[in-house]
């Protein structure tokens, strides 16, 4: 059934419209996409908690990177709390690849994968997020996006969409400032400047989570706008 409520805020030279969501994706592939692409955006930002250091907040995302190809999505997420200087950072993978020739193999996989979105046997991911990233570190990554920020700040906006291959696996990247303010572009590597501050950012959060991981006893949720687990 249509939404009618949502009719009233659209126009068009159409005869009817529909607004919802289809219940099934027919190619299991393209609903595994749909269902990690967004799981792997990473959430908005991340709630975390530690009673050793009695502190309640909330980390929002202040910086996005993503690499995707026919084979892979790779992104490099960064979480700050500016009111408890605190920092998170997030690193997930996909092999799009491996995955694409596991459900080509499997008919019956590609039945579950149709009804439930992932099974045991796919997806092949990655992720990591580490919280309360060390001072020196954090002072790099805020330095950096800094830099970002004085960079585009003497660009005419049109500069950022310059020279843009979509074909290519270009840097696109989400630089958030508030709830309300956020940049979305396709960073290649024509625009020099931009793109060597941002492999800076990108190699500074791989080298946190190739770090040695000790458990802390922080607490995190990740706060999705709509939680994976329940679309359908």
């Amino acid at each position: 059934m249509d939404n009618v409520e949502l009719k009233q805020y659209e126009k068009g030279n159409y005869l009817s419209i529909y607004i919802g969501a289809k219940p099934i994706i027919r190619f299991a592939m393209l609903r595994l996409e749909n269902f990690i692409s967004y799981y792997l955006r990473g959430p908005g930002g991340l709630d975390y908690k530690s009673e050793v250091l009695a502190v309640d907040s909330y980390a929002r995302e202040i910086f996005y990177i993503e690499q995707a190809d026919v084979n892979k999505i790779e992104n490099w997420i960064v979480y700050y709390d500016d009111e408890h200087d605190c920092m998170a950072v997030r690193y997930c993978f996909w092999d799009k690849a491996l995955d694409r020739d596991i459900l080509m193999a499997d008919e019956s996989l590609r039945v579950q994968v149709r009804e439930k979105y992932i099974v045991d046997k796919i997806p092949h991911i990655s992720n990591q997020t580490i919280i309360g990233v060390d001072k020196t570190i954090k002072h790099n990554i805020l330095n950096s996006i800094n830099t970002f920020d004085a960079a585009i700040s003497k660009m005419n906006i049109l500069e950022l969409f310059e020279n843009v291959d979509y074909s290519k696996g270009n840097y696109r990247i989400t630089r958030s400032y508030d709830l309300d303010v956020r940049i979305e572009a396709i960073i290649c590597e024509e625009q020099s400047n931009l793109h060597s501050i941002i492999n800076e950012i990108k190699s500074l959060v791989v080298g946190r989570v190739k770090e040695p991981i000790e458990t802390t006893d922080y607490e995190i949720a990740l706060d999705y706008q709509f939680s994976p687990i329940d679309i359908k």
